[in-house]
């Protein structure tokens, strides 16, 4: 009686095994459904943070990350449409043995030469080729998550390295200064121990196992080996990875990966393209459709300026110059004296407020902020011409551009002195080189036509 749950156990996981393509071909096409909306979802949450955010620093690895992702929904997309078609040629094999179980050479009639050469060679059996199958789809399918969970620990080995190294920044700089290079010494070789332990753990996944032989390294190896398999969350996967291995010549998985690998490697590195006499950078002799209002689709973001369109009829050239807040630095150093109310990344969302002899919790007060310095501060960083002629008395208002609710500044431009037919808009920024300089340096050009009537 013991033996009886068991056997039902086993029972059922043979009945799933033999029913499991229809969930299969069930997941993949949901899944594949499912993650085209995602991934132009994703691809939208993506581009609205570079231009809402400075991916910088701490967050760059964030970035990264989400980048990854990204990527990872594209290859399990590219792994699932394989599997979904494997799954149709697989049925519609079936479909053909059971209306012809046989190849009838004879009917056929060819020279006996190619006849002997198609029966010892030359045919596959359906039988033969229906088991293939299914066992490649099932493979593919447990393989296309197996490669999105890589991917995954990649981006966690990332995030924990990004983390690990401002903790050490942070740190480091609490410390006295009479110690303060001991703290940078001690925090390089922590940091350098965590990159190269990081660099051990990958190639010993990707070689399945190479440093899991060796006896002299074990014992070094295996507390990395845990801390790492719970950062990258590789738990999830673990099953999936080693019965995979275990099952395959381990020559074959490594073609697999090398394979992939390369393709990889290729797409990165090389581009394909034949428009050999167009510049792939934005000059003064591209007109670029981004900075025009009546141009620009709507689901896209305004890159650097903006302008109502490129065929201008009226007494007022209205110019959206959108923040970046990449731009903080070049406008602090515009106003080394000046510290604005909020601070550059986290801001508390409450105040306390005394009076009475209470205290109050409300919304942060920042009415006191000195909004005309935060004005001369941020517009000091352009220079704003057309036709060579620089405009240095502009009036500049805070604007928030219809046009996906994007910061920036607004200013108008009186049309007097266009002149009929084309004009140009030159835009330069505020640039500081590696000796602390600060240079004007082409930011923007964008031509336009006026035509009052």
């Amino acid at each position: 009686m013991s033996d009886t749950p068991k056997t039902q156990i086993e029972s059922w996981l043979k009945k799933l095994e033999r029913e499991s393509w229809q969930l299969e071909l069930l997941v993949s096409a949901f899944t594949i459904f499912l993650l085209l909306g995602a991934n132009t979802a994703f691809d939208e949450f993506l581009l609205g943070l570079n231009f809402k955010y400075n991916m910088s620093g701490v967050l760059s690895i964030v970035g990264l990350f989400l980048l990854i992702i990204k990527n990872s929904i594209q290859a399990l997309i590219i792994s699932l449409v394989i599997h979904l078609m494997l799954r149709g040629f697989w049925i519609g094999t079936i479909g053909l043995r059971s209306v012809q179980s046989s190849v009838d050479f004879e009917k056929l009639k060819y020279n006996e030469f190619f006849t002997d050469k198609l029966r010892k060679n030359g045919v596959i059996s359906l039988d033969r080729m229906v088991v293939k199958l299914d066992e490649i789809c099932s493979v593919i399918f447990a393989f296309s998550f197996l490669i999105v969970s890589v991917l995954i620990a990649f981006g966690m080995y990332l995030i924990s390295f990004g983390l690990l190294g401002f903790i050490l920044t942070q740190v480091v700089g609490l410390l006295p200064d009479a110690i303060t290079m001991v703290g940078v010494v001690f925090a390089a070789v922590v940091a350098l121990v965590y990159l190269i332990m990081g660099i051990i753990y990958m190639i010993d996944y990707l070689t399945l196992g190479f440093f899991k032989k060796l006896k002299w390294m074990i014992r070094i190896y295996y507390p990395f080996y845990r801390l790492f398999n719970a950062i990258t969350l590789s738990r999830l996967s673990k099953s999936i990875y080693y019965y995979l291995i275990s099952k395959f010549s381990k020559n074959r998985i490594r073609i697999v990966f090398s394979t992939l690998g390369g393709i990889v490697l290729c797409l990165f590195l090389f581009d394909f393209d034949q428009h050999q006499y167009f510049p792939e950078f934005d000059n003064e002799f591209i007109a670029p459709s981004n900075a025009y209002n009546d141009e620009r689709p709507d689901e896209d973001y305004i890159e650097k300026i903006s302008i109502p369109s490129k065929y201008i009829d009226k007494p007022f050239f209205p110019l959206f110059l959108r923040y970046s807040p990449a731009d903080n630095p070049l406008i602090r150093s515009s106003c080394p004296g000046f510290q604005p109310l909020k601070d550059d990344g986290i801001n508390s969302r409450m105040g306390i407020i005394s009076g009475d002899g209470n205290f109050h919790i409300r919304d942060k007060d920042y009415s006191n902020e000195d909004f005309a310095m935060l004005l001369r501060c941020h517009s000091s960083i352009y220079q704003i011409s057309i036709n060579d002629s620089i405009y240095s008395d502009l009036t500049f208002r805070f604007y928030i551009h219809p046009h996906k609710k994007q910061k920036g500044l607004l200013t108008v431009v009186s049309t007097d002195h266009f002149i009929i037919g084309e004009n140009q808009l030159d835009i330069k920024k505020v640039r500081i080189d590696s000796a602390g300089v600060r240079n004007l340096s082409d930011f923007v050009q964008v031509p336009f036509w006026y035509n009052p009537n």
